[in-house]
């Protein structure tokens, strides 16, 4: 019995741990820059800090709009816009894959 007393402890300081946001990550200068033409997100380049219900009906077809919480796939496909917003619904970044 008193092997296993320690486990909820455990399990307790785990729930207690901090997590990073991916959303929160920022990237280099020396990052390569996106490059928008593959997924056909160049006319959007430009929305980044906008309401994504100003531009949702232009998107192209293979296109996904994600939040913060949302669950997505990691299949990369090169022609499909990923457009990152934060919980308000404001474009953070554009990607393709």
């Amino acid at each position: 019995m008193h092997r296993f007393f320690p486990i909820p402890i455990l399990i307790l300081l785990a729930a207690c741990a901090e997590t990073v946001d991916p959303q929160e990550t920022t990237t280099t200068a020396d990052a390569a820059p996106v490059d928008l033409a593959f997924c056909k997100g160049e006319p959007f380049a430009d929305t980044v800090g906008q309401p994504v219900s100003a531009i949702q009906a232009d998107l192209p077809e293979r296109s996904r709009v994600l939040g913060p919480n949302d669950i997505a796939t990691q299949d990369y496909r090169i022609d499909r816009l990923n457009v990152f917003v934060n919980g308000a619904g404001v474009i953070q970044r554009l990607t393709c894959g």
